[in-house]
């Protein structure tokens, strides 16, 4: 969910195999004609233009939300119904990005806030500006963190990881 360029996807399709299909939903036209560029080569992994709130597939092993959960309203029900989507003993994993918490990372938060506001529906070049300043990505984490608390709430064998000096968390689980 929220597959972008695709990226994942050669990677995903190679860990399930021949036998299984890996399929990158994201709602944003321009990125999918990327994805759809990047696996015309490979036979168990296609692209399909959706709403990760609605994925269009009925039945799942696994789903993998990428920079996806904190633009949703209710990022909690989302993941409710991918742990559903995948029922019990599959797995769901978050990718996303909030401010660090890392010591030595820390100086760098104002830059992350100014990049959250560049890319921001409707933010104008002054908002980008005071936000290093200010709270901006305040909703943004409000909302992966529901995302992150509604998948802990509903799995067990969880692992988290963070990348890039704190910034990028992954948070996967089994759901029970």
């Amino acid at each position: 969910m929220g597959c972008g360029t695709g990226v994942n996807l050669p990677y995903l399709a190679e860990r399930v195999g021949p036998e299984g299909a890996v399929v990158g939903v994201d709602i944003t036209g321009p990125l999918l004609n990327r994805a759809r560029e990047g696996v015309v080569d490979i036979d168990n992994a296609s692209v399909v233009q959706a709403d990760a709130t609605r994925p269009p597939v009925a039945d799942a092993d696994a789903v993998l939300g990428t920079f996806v959960c904190g633009l949703f309203e209710d990022p909690a029900a989302v993941v409710d119904d991918w742990c559903d989507l995948v029922g019990s003993g599959g797995r769901v994993a978050l990718m996303d990005a909030t401010a660090t918490g890392t010591p030595l990372a820390r100086p760098l938060n104002p830059l992350f806030r100014a990049f959250v506001a560049a890319g921001a529906p409707g933010s104008t070049p002054g908002d980008v500006l005071r936000a290093p300043f200010g709270q901006f990505d305040g909703p943004l984490s409000r909302r992966v963190e529901a995302s992150r608390a509604a998948l802990a709430a509903r799995t067990d064998d969880r692992r988290y990881e963070t990348f890039a000096a704190g910034f990028v968390g992954l948070l996967s689980g089994r759901v029970r």
